[in-house]
């Protein structure tokens, strides 16, 4: 982790379908410029289409929507070492880290120099065949499922060369410690803290298969063979889809590349804010907790 200096130039992107997601981005660009920074503000394209040309040339990008629209900005500030700032406009998000109520007062914050870098890990995914194009990086995930209804898909796991399990389920998934709180989490995986830089590997309703999740160390070199007669499709933080066909190998280490998010508060921060938006603690208890046993009685 590092500390964050004032920026100089700031990109605001925003999902357009999301309300009041457009509003919200010309505010925090107009609130940038007022301090003389040079601002961009654009609508997030959808899909695997191009993104902002000048993204390079910027030293903050602030998203804002939600998770989805931080995953999908987040393959590009990958590439260029962009660290983001995300404004949470829905109900739930682990990526952003502010609500539309605080955004310009926290922003604020960030133009001044406050907070800190926290750096998370990727992985990537290569079909054997494809060459180093056919690369494809995730910040939260890789799944791996099957390609139809009615049916399971059938998948080798070697990990470094050994032979772990054939998997028959509906899916694999591959997770990152930032997407431990997704998909994985909903399919039994464990969550680790975010700046963790191992994987963990889940399987989706395994047919007469261990449901084990396991944690792999951040080194591993995991290949994923679908057995011949069955098809699967792969998804990429699910923007990017791949069809996997029979017979195919799929190869997923850590990837070169990683993601810098702002962060107001301090590290331990995660557990708290894991702790409310999953509904661990009960509100009653945690302000009896705050106010101490004076309030009692």
């Amino acid at each position: 982790m590092t500390d964050l200096a004032p920026p100089r130039g700031v990109e605001v992107c925003y999902h357009p379908s999301v309300r009041r997601a457009a509003e919200v981005a010309e505010a925090l660009g107009r609130q940038a410029a007022e301090r003389g920074l040079d601002v961009r503000v654009d609508a997030l394209p959808e899909g695997d289409g191009a993104f902002l040309g000048e993204l390079s040339a910027t030293d903050l990008l602030v998203c804002v929507g939600g998770d989805g629209t931080v995953l999908h900005a987040s393959a590009y500030a990958a590439q260029t070492g962009t660290p983001i700032f995300g404004v949470r406009m829905g109900r739930l998000g682990f990526l952003t880290e502010t609500v539309e109520e605080q955004a310009a007062a926290d922003f604020a914050r960030v133009l001044d120099g406050e907070g800190r870098v926290e750096r998370r890990a990727m992985v990537q995914a290569r079909l054997d065949g494809d060459g180093d194009g056919g690369t494809l990086h995730a910040l939260n995930d890789i799944v791996i499922g099957r390609a139809t209804l009615g049916r399971t898909i059938a998948v080798h796991a070697h990990i470094d060369g050994v032979m772990l399990a054939e998997y028959r389920a509906d899916a694999l998934v591959i997770a990152t410690a930032t997407g431990s709180t997704g998909y994985a989490l909903s399919v039994g995986g464990p969550i680790m803290h975010p700046t963790s830089e191992e994987m963990i590997l889940v399987p989706v309703a395994p047919h007469l298969t261990r449901a084990n999740a396991l944690v792999l160390p951040s080194g591993t070199d995991l290949r994923l063979s679908v057995e011949r007669g069955f098809e699967g499709v792969m998804s990429v933080d699910g923007i990017h889809h791949r069809s996997v066909g029979s017979g195919a190998v799929v190869q997923i280490t850590r990837s070169p590349r990683s993601v810098d998010f702002v962060r107001l508060g301090g590290a331990n921060d995660f557990y708290h804010n894991l702790a409310r938006r999953l509904g661990w603690l009960r509100l009653d208890h945690v302000i009896d907790e705050a106010q101490g046993p004076e309030a009692e009685g």
